[in-house]
């Protein structure tokens, strides 16, 4: 049984499975970057945001099929969902 509310949540819970990975590592190479400035005393703001776009960046080379295929099934159960939701069942 399906319901509006629980794709909403299923919706919301996929976008945070999809998001995790490229937050997760941008996080932590702002922590290293920003603890290596701080070390340094170099305060170039360049030198904190090209790390993170690179990393993100390889991070979604890497994990795209992954998380294509999720988006896909997401999308191939709304679409088989879509007659019941409608209904209103």
């Amino acid at each position: 049984m399906t319901s509006p509310l629980a794709v909403a949540l299923d919706a919301l819970y996929l976008a945070l499975r999809l998001s995790l990975p490229c937050l997760g590592v941008a996080f932590v190479v702002a922590l290293l970057v920003g603890l290596l400035q701080m070390l340094t005393q170099l305060r170039e703001p360049v030198l904190n945001a090209i790390p993170r776009l690179l990393s993100v960046g390889l991070v979604l080379a890497l994990s795209f099929g992954a998380l294509g295929a999720e988006l896909v099934s997401f999308t191939a159960r709304l679409y088989q969902d879509l007659p019941n939701l409608l209904a209103g069942r």
